[in-house]
């Protein structure tokens, strides 16, 4: 069984004691932190529904012509015995 490295364990806790120093310096709270972090995930998953609002139509319509056209070729180099 592997032994578990000390060194990079006593750097992380050592790490994250610094930084919690500092974000106290600047009055924040680990609730703070949490809700920024929450606030921020949400925000992404907003923008990124967003941005599949708008560009997901025009996916589509282009694989409406890109798959048929894929497809034929893929089936032509089979049936002549190439590998795909």
């Amino acid at each position: 069984m592997a032994s578990i490295p000390r060194i990079p364990i006593l750097k992380l806790i050592i790490w994250c004691l610094v930084i919690g120093l500092m974000l106290s310096f600047f009055n924040t709270t680990p609730e703070n932190v949490y809700a920024w972090a929450g606030e921020t995930g949400r925000s992404i998953f907003e923008w990124l529904l967003n941005v599949g609002q708008k560009v997901g139509p025009f996916i589509l319509m282009g694989a409406i012509l890109v798959l048929p056209i894929w497809g034929a070729s893929y089936l032509w180099r089979l049936l002549k015995g190439k590998r795909p």
